[in-house]
Parts: C-alpha cells; sequence; structure tokens
C-alpha cells in the first residue's frame, strides 16, 4: 500500500517554494537594479531643477546685492524657501556680509537612513551674483541647501510601488506554477506510485498512464517499471531453479566429502556440529547422525587433553577471522589408538552465522618416512657414522660447554693418504668396505665422550671433548690420540683378504683459543690436514696462526682474482641437464678461471676467496649478465629452445644481497627475455640460514617467473623441517649419493627416499653426477627422470654447445 506524503514533501510544493523562492530573488535583483537606474536619474533632475530655481532667483538677488537692498534679499531667500525641499537660502555681498539668511528644519522620516546610505543627507549649491556692466566689482554670493530625503520623496514613491506589484506578480505566478506542477507532474507520479505499491510479483497488474503522458517522461518511467517488474519475476523464477540445483549440488558435495579420507567436521560459534564426514565418524565408531548438535568435547570426553589446543585454535579463528593451521596434534581414538593428524581451520558462513570448518589429515605414515629420511640425514649411511650435520652440531654444543666449564676440546681432521689408488685399483665396493673398517677402527681408538664423523668420501673428523684447561696438558693428551691413530693407520689393514697399506693426514685445531666460528674452526683443522700432506703424509700438524704461506697465497690468490674481473678472464661452460633418453631441456652455467699461467682454474679454488674478498658480487652480475646475453645470441642464431633453461649457481651472499632480485628483474626488463629461461640455484646452507628470509626471497624470485633449485641436497641439512617450508621448484641430488650409487649399498636407499619425499612435495627430482649407465638405470629404478653428468657430457664453452648437440638438440 502507497505510503501518504507530507503536505511540504509533495513535489508540486517543493517546485512551487523553489519558484516563489526563486521569483522573489529575481524580483529582488531587478527591482534593486531599477531604483539603482531611478536614483542615478532622480540625481541627475535634482540638480536640473536648482540650476532652475537659482536661475529664476538669480536677477533679483543681483539687484539686491548691487543695491545692498536687504528686504529684497529678504524676499527672495524666502521664495527660495518656498520649496519644500530647500532647507536654507543664503545671499552675501561683494564683501562677504550676509544680506539675508533663511532657513527651514525638517523633522525626521522613514527614508532617512536610506538617504544617508546613497548620499549625504544636505547638499549645498551655489551660484554667483554679477551684475551685468560692473566688471570691476566683486560678485555676491547665492546659496542654497537642499535636504536630499526631501528631494528624493518622490523616487522612494515610486520605488515602493515597483517593489510591492513584483512582489504580488511573483506571487501569483508561483500560485499558479503550483496549480500547474500537481496536475502535470505531481498527482500522475502519485497515482504511478500507488499502482506500483500494488503490485504483485506474477500477478497480471501492470503499471499505465493517461494517454496524454504515453509519450512523456511518466509514460517512459512506467514503461522502465513494468520491464522491472518482469525482469524481477524472471530473477524469482531463476533464483527458485537455482536454488534446486544448489540444493542437488550440496547433496552432492556432502556425498564427496565422505569419501574423502581426511576427518572433516564443521562447527557454529558454541562449538556445536553442524556437519561431518564419514571419516570422523568412523574414527569415533559412530555415525554422522549422531555427532550432528554435539560438541567436540562431548564425543572425545574419553581423553579430554587432547582437545584443548583444538579448542584454543578454534577460538582465534573465530575471533581473529584467519585461517589457522597446525602441523601435527594428537587424537586418540575411543579404543585407546594415537594418530597424529595436521589440522586446518577455517573461517566458515552458515546462514550468516559464523562457524568453523576443521579438516584433519593423517600424517602418521608421513612422519615415519620424515624420522627414517632425518636418520639418513644426520648419519653416514656407508659408516653410520654421524655426518657433516650431526658432527656439525655437537660441535656447536661443545663450544657452548667451554664457555661454561673452560674445558678445552680439540678437532681432528683425517684423510686417507692415497684411498683413490684403492678406488681406482680393487673398486668402489672394495673401497667402501676399507672405509667401513676405518671407521670402526676410529671409534675403538677414541674415547666413549668423543664424536667421529664422516664428512664424505675418504674424510673423516674426530671431536675430542672435555680436553684439561691448561692448554699444554690438553696438547699432550690429544697428542696421545693423534699418535695413536698415526702408528695404528702405518700398520697394514687387512680387510676382505686384501693387505691395503695407507697411512692418515691429520690437522689439529685446539679450541677455543679466540672468538672462532665453527666455520672457521673446520677450515683451520683442513688448513692443518693439508699442511700434513705437504709435509709428506702420515703425520699430524697442529694449526697455528703463523701459518702465513697459506695466508700469504691467499692474499696473491685474491690480488690476481682482481686483475682476472679487470681483464675479463672468467668464461662460462655448459653443463646439459637431460632426461634419461637424452633430451636437452636446460643447461648449467659453470664458472671458470682462464688463468694466463695455470691455464684453467675450477671454483672451488677461487669462489671462497671471492666471498671473503667481496669480489663474489661484482663476479656475480658479470655472471647473470653473460647468461642474459648467451641466450640472446643463441635465440638469434637460432639454437635455443622455447623450453629450455639456463641453471645459476648463487652464492649466500648474492643471495641476502638487498638488490639481488631487482638486478634479476632489470635484467628482464632490458633483454626483454621471459623469466622461465632461468633457474636460480641455491645451496643448503644458503636456505638454512634464515628460513624465513629465504622463503621469501625464493617467492620474490618466483614472482619474475624465474624456477629455483635447491643444490647438493643430501650432503648438509637435509631435513624435512625446511624443505617443507621452502617454496623450491626442483631438487638436486649431491653427487656423492651418485657416485656412489650401486644395487649393494645404502646410497640406494638414501637416493629413492629423497626421489620420494620430492614427489609428495611435487619438486622436480635431478641426480647430478652421473658417469655411468649403471647409476642411470638405478636411478631411474628409484624414480628419477632428469639426469646431469660426464655420461651425457662435460660442461664447455657455448661455441662448442651447437655442434655437439646438433639439430636435434639431442645427446
Amino acid at each position: 500500500m502507497a505510503r501518504m506524503i507530507a503536505l511540504s514533501n509533495q513535489l508540486s510544493i517543493k517546485l512551487a517554494r523553489s519558484s516563489v523562492y526563486l521569483a522573489f530573488l529575481i524580483g529582488l535583483l531587478l527591482s534593486s537594479l531599477q531604483m539603482l537606474f531611478d536614483y542615478r536619474d532622480q540625481e541627475i533632475l535634482i540638480d536640473q531643477t536648482i540650476e532652475q530655481i537659482m536661475v529664476a532667483g538669480r536677477p533679483p538677488a543681483i539687484r539686491a546685492v548691487s543695491t545692498l537692498d536687504k528686504k529684497l534679499a529678504s524676499e527672495v531667500v524666502d521664495g527660495l524657501l518656498k520649496y519644500n525641499f530647500i532647507a536654507q537660502a543664503t545671499i552675501r555681498d561683494e564683501l562677504s556680509e550676509e544680506l539675508a539668511v533663511a532657513i527651514k528644519s525638517f523633522g525626521s522620516s522613514n527614508t532617512q537612513w536610506l538617504t544617508s546610505a546613497f548620499t549625504s543627507t544636505t547638499k549645498t549649491y551655489q551660484t554667483l551674483l554679477e551684475p551685468q556692466g560692473y566688471f570691476s566689482f566683486k560678485p555676491g554670493v547665492m546659496v542654497l541647501k537642499v535636504n536630499m530625503d526631501r528631494a528624493l520623496a518622490p523616487f522612494y514613491d515610486r520605488s515602493l510601488m515597483i517593489f510591492l506589484s513584483g512582489l504580488a506578480r511573483n506571487f501569483f505566478l508561483s500560485f499558479l506554477l503550483f496549480i500547474l506542477f500537481y496536475y502535470v507532474l505531481a498527482k500522475p507520479l502519485k497515482k504511478l506510485a500507488m499502482q506500483f505499491s500494488a503490485v504483485e510479483i506474477g500477478g497480471k497488474t501492470k503499471l499505465s498512464v493517461p494517454q496524454t503522458h504515453k509519450n512523456s517522461e511518466l509514460g517512459l518511467l512506467a514503461d522502465a517499471a513494468n520491464g522491472f517488474i518482469t525482469k524481477v519475476e524472471q530473477l524469482v523464477f531463476d533464483q527458485t531453479e537455482v536454488e534446486a540445483a544448489l540444493l542437488q549440488s550440496e547433496q552432492r558435495l556432502l556425498s564427496l566429502i565422505d569419501q574423502v579420507p581426511q576427518l572433516i567436521l564443521a562447527q557454529d560459534a558454541k562449538g556445536k556440529i553442524l556437519f561431518t564426514n564419514n571419516a570422523l565418524a568412523t574414527f569415533y565408531n559412530t555415525s554422522t547422525e549422531y555427532l550432528q548438535g554435539k560438541t567436540f568435547a562431548d564425543i572425545h570426553a574419553h581423553c579430554q587433553e587432547d582437545i584443548n589446543e583444538l579448542e584454543m585454535l578454534r577460538l582465534s579463528v573465530l575471533h581473529q577471522h584467519q585461517t589457522v593451521q597446525q602441523q601435527e596434534i594428537t587424537l586418540t581414538s575411543l579404543s585407546g589408538k594415537k594418530t597424529t593428524f595436521a589440522i586446518q581451520i577455517a573461517m566458515l558462513e552458515d546462514n550468516n552465522l559464523h562457524a568453523t570448518l576443521l579438516v584433519a589429515s593423517n600424517i602418521d605414515e608421513q612422519k615415519k618416512i620424515q624420522k627414517h629420511i632425518e636418520q639418513l640425514a644426520s648419519h653416514d649411511t656407508l659408516t653410520g657414522l654421524p655426518n657433516r650435520l650431526l658432527f656439525n652440531d655437537r660441535l656447536e654444543h661443545a663450544m657452548a660447554s667451554r664457555k661454561r666449564d673452560g674445558k678445552l676440546n680439540a678437532i681432528l681432521f683425517l684423510d686417507l693418504d692415497h684411498f683413490k689408488n684403492i678406488n681406482d685399483s680393487l673398486g668402489h665396493s672394495e673401497g667402501d668396505k676399507l672405509l667401513v673398517y676405518v671407521a670402526k677402527l676410529l671409534l675403538s681408538m677414541v674415547r666413549t665422550n668423543d664424536t667421529v664423523a664422516r664428512l664424505g668420501g675418504d674424510e673423516f673428523v674426530i671431536l675430542l671433548e672435555n680436553l684439561p684447561k691448561d692448554l699444554q696438558q690438553a696438547e699432550r693428551a690429544t697428542k696421545e690420540i693423534v699418535d695413536k691413530i698415526i702408528n695404528r693407520f702405518i700398520e697394514p689393514m687387512n680387510v676382505d683378504e686384501y693387505l691395503h697399506h695407507i697411512g692418515v693426514s691429520i690437522g689439529i685445531v685446539l679450541f677455543p683459543t679466540a672468538e672462532e666460528s665453527i666455520t672457521d674452526l673446520m677450515r683451520y683443522a683442513d688448513m692443518a690436514m693439508y699442511q700434513a700432506k705437504d709435509n709428506g703424509r702420515k703425520q699430524a700438524v697442529l694449526y697455528e696462526t703463523g701459518m702465513s704461506a697459506l695466508i700469504e697465497n691467499q692474499q696473491s690468490m685474491e690480488n690476481q682474482l682482481h686483475q682476472a674481473l679487470k681483464e675479463q678472464q672468467f668464461e662460462v661452460h655448459f653443463q646439459p641437464q637431460v632426461t634419461k633418453s637424452g633430451t636437452v631441456y636446460g643447461f648449467e652455467a659453470l664458472i671458470r678461471w682462464q688463468h694466463p699461467q695455470r691455464g684453467l682454474v675450477y671454483p672451488n679454488e677461487f669462489i671462497s676467496i671471492l666471498e671473503s674478498s667481496g669480489l663474489i658480487m661484482p663476479v656475480s652480475d658479470w655472471l647473470i649478465d653473460h647468461c642474459f646475453q648467451q641466450i640472446l645470441d643463441w635465440q638469434q642464431s637460432g639454437f635455443w629452445q622455447e623450453a629450455w633453461h639456463i641453471a645459476i649457481n648463487v652464492s649466500p651472499i648474492q643471495f641476502y644481497q638487498e638488490r639481488f632480485v631487482q638486478k634479476l628483474a632489470e635484467n628482464l626488463k632490458n633483454t626483454g627475455l621471459k623469466g622461465s629461461c632461468f633457474c636460480i640455484e641455491i645451496t643448503e646452507t644458503v636456505a638454512i640460514k634464515n628460513i624465513e628470509f629465504a622463503s621469501a626471497r625464493i617467492e620474490e624470485i618466483k614472482t619474475l617467473g624465474m624456477s629455483v633449485a635447491l643444490d647438493d641436497f643430501g650432503t648438509g641439512y637435509s631435513s624435512l623441517s625446511y624443505l617443507k617450508d621452502l617454496p623450491i621448484d626442483i631438487l638436486k641430488i649431491d653427487r656423492y649419493f651418485i657416485k656412489e650409487l650401486s644395487d649393494e649399498n645404502n646410497d640406494k636407499s638414501i637416493v629413492e627416499a629423497i626421489i620420494a619425499m620430492a614427489k609428495v612435495l611435487k619438486l622436480l627430482v635431478i641426480c647430478e653426477g652421473v658417469e655411468t649407465e649403471q647409476q642411470i638405470n638405478i636411478a631411474s629404478n628409484c624414480g628419477s627422470e632428469y639426469f646431469q653428468g660426464f655420461y651425457y657430457s662435460r660442461p664447455m664453452i657455448a661455441d662448442a654447445l651447437m655442434p655437439f648437440y646438433g639439430k636435434d638438440k639431442h645427446i
């Protein structure tokens, strides 16, 4: 039903009111202009009238002045005051003596304030009284003072009549407009509104207007309203069909949810269950119907402590309106079986009410795999000794303990002498047996609280803890153990019917003597070990700060590297990355140093010096620029394929440098190349330094379209605890696992576990360092599809790639 509209809100009244205001303002403006023009004319008329009066009064006034006839002068001035607007008349002789003066007073009037606004209340006029023929005499003066309020009285009367008549005209016009607006606009609109309010969706009533308004705006409005009503009816019909489809879709969705293995339930703000799936009902050995309307505490009352954390997370989601995830949470079934779940809780709108949706995934099997991998990652699979990761952890613990108890510790860095000869002559299998024998031998020669670890290849390291606080006593205790090891290794070793004659070179570092880091201590021990080899092998060398030869050599190398950068002695070799069949899908860019005297120098000899000297940044920038330009050259020659990429190794310093991503973006912009043409390779050391920053930095790189690979996986911190947090695309298994890969050792299990883990994380896996067909076959059986190594091709300069591959880009 149409509501009543107040009189003041009706359009006709509003339009009439607006017309009155507008007409009044226009009338006031026009009247004011007219009065202004009339006022100017009236002033001129007054001046003319006074001039005529003075002309008429001059002759008698001249005679009075000439004869000094005061009586005549009085008659003249009295006659002048007959004019009702003259306030004073004065006649003076040639000596300015008053012959006669007449004054008339005026009372105040209603228009006096208005006169003061336009002009002064009195105005003075004067004329000279000079007799004809007597030019030698000074003339007299006749002065008239005029009351301007009286002089302007006719003007005021006329203006008032004009203003009142205009006001009456405007009000009459407004009344006519009101009548016109009401019958022409307001009344038809009101009738149309009442028709609109009576319309029912689905009914036959339509809006109509009188014939006279069919082609006017009212007719258009009625047609538009009828069209709107038709669309609303169609929308209502469509909505009915949509609701039916939604109901059917909801039923399908619920059926689908019941098929997934995850536990799913929705809860309202008070924690009551809105719906669940069959997996949850099965876990609690009940039905979904029984669970609806109950709280989680009701169905899990047998182990209340399990759900405290769940309830806190649910409330957090309700309050913060943000999805939360919990990697591990344990729930106990009615039978007492404990299961570990990874859960996710998100907001859910249910009939405009806040609710939460919980999804729990069983990760028991995943945890078993992770535990197995972490065990493999912390121990050497061949010897069972701790690997670098575990050794570094114990070394860090020893350094912290030293600060508390003041006792010294020692690192023994061991390298077997001539071990390579055994691998080359008897094969890796016999070499592995010797390494296992050496591991057991070393364990038997140290104390129970010491740590023996294998770093890789034939390198071992021993951590001696809790040595005496006195430095000399600590050195003696260390020397006793070292001498025992060296003397035992001088003796022949009978392993699997082979008699091996090997020795051992040992580098020793006692710590802490200063604020060394783990990296520094290992480097010192390594330097001392190489000094032992240089001294003739089968001996031990204690690291001393005065080993100036190594430092001088490093300084010399640093100076040469400065010169190499200046003279562009660096070059880039490219090694293909291929599928098992040999199809090329990318290249790894490997920097080399073409030394003027030494020839080709590999990066393991100069990268660390580049990093320590600060040269790593300009050299890295040069490498990036070179790779970009190389792709442009290959594109121009027709060699480059759209699906290929170049993998560029990134040092930790470069990766954490502020402008690194900006440098990549600028190169892409300047060259016009796609980000997919490049893959950025980082090591585990780079990633583990700062997981949060590394993840963010990798995401920045990927926004450029580039992929990111984790290089040398398996030799460092290999662990799901950080790998799952890094948004990488490619995982490269370290060459040490591939080098020793066979069906008879544990490396196959490691490679198989790494590839399985990578597939779970949806990562592409590349096996590095493949050299034999056997390695490729074993790695393929483990699940690997991509390879890189000497079996396919050695790294080579760009000019050698095109003729090497031929036209089909196939090795």
